[in-house]
């Protein structure tokens, strides 16, 4: 059985990883000061992912609606995982306990295997691996198909962030405007987008949007102290760019989620869900590896 929380301490970073509650991060700081969003008091012990600081999304990021999909010769009728909410999303990764793999004086690595059940028909094992560096700390997170049928893949971290105070700055070329319940609808580039570009106070936001066209830098900047969140891309051994960004900025709610993502969120039922970054695994890995790079503000 894992511990309740796993520590590193290392070149002025603390990080506490929960591997029982869905392999989340509980703590990231950096000197002292908050890089995440510390975890919620009791979610921990709770076990409660939406109480961390981080948690990951895998094997697929969104929402699938009414978990209903075709892929093959498969067809899912996945029940949902939130309550209050009629479609799946987040995978299964985020509500499941992850077992250790290994710890070092700046490193873990945890890992789930999953036999395919009905919240997922695919069998498949998903790994993080968490390095602290001098500078940054890394984020692998990959899903490796154990299952001989083709099924469809997409990740991403899904990261808390402290919105008192914040300013969000980064490159897109557009945003995928949504319905009802989040759903992307078409692409657009309404002024927020230019905005981002230059900076825009976290609060002033009220958004729930995949961008597209991202560079894979983001900063976000406090009064004493920032952080840089980049993102990249695996698939198999082949490198490539992460270039869609999930932001989540609920009014009043004390922070705010800036989610590097390999697709568009509702994608597996799209005309050609390749285009919109969805990766088909067969004996093959995809991975996201995140970067957190605090910097000093002012």
């Amino acid at each position: 059985m894992a511990a309740d929380l796993l520590e590193l301490s290392a070149y002025g970073f603390d990080l506490s990883v929960a591997p029982l509650a869905g392999g989340g991060i509980a703590r990231l700081d950096w000197h002292g000061k908050p890089v995440l969003r510390p975890a919620v008091e009791g979610s921990v012990a709770a076990r409660d992912p939406l109480g961390l600081s981080s948690f990951p999304m895998t094997p697929y990021a969104s929402r699938i609606v009414n978990g209903v999909f075709d892929w093959g010769e498969v067809s899912t009728h996945i029940p949902p995982n939130m309550a209050g909410g009629a479609h799946p999303l987040h995978g299964i990764g985020w509500r499941t306990p992850w077992s250790v793999i290994s710890q070092s004086d700046t490193s873990i690595e945890i890992a789930l295997v999953h036999d395919g059940d009905a919240n997922w028909p695919w069998a498949f094992e998903s790994r993080q691996h968490f390095q602290l560096f001098e500078d940054r700390v890394e984020v692998r997170l990959s899903v490796t198909s154990r299952d001989p049928r083709p099924f469809p893949s997409s990740l991403g971290p899904h990261p808390y962030f402290l919105s008192e105070g914040a300013e969000i700055q980064f490159d897109a070329a557009q945003l995928w405007e949504i319905s009802g319940e989040a759903l992307p609808s078409h692409l657009a580039r309404p002024a927020v987008v230019d905005h981002l570009a230059e900076g825009v106070v976290a609060t002033s936001l009220d958004l729930d949007h995949c961008f597209e066209g991202w560079n894979g830098r983001a900063r976000i900047k406090w009064a004493e102290h920032g952080v840089e969140v980049g993102a990249s891309v695996l698939v198999g051994d082949t490198p490539c760019p992460c270039t869609r960004l999930q932001l989540y900025t609920p009014p009043q709610a004390g922070f705010f989620c800036l989610e590097p993502v390999t697709a568009r969120g509702v994608s597996f039922t799209a005309a050609n869900p390749y285009e919109l970054g969805v990766v088909e695994l067969v004996d093959q890995t995809l991975t996201i590896i995140t970067t957190l790079t605090p910097f000093r503000a002012g």
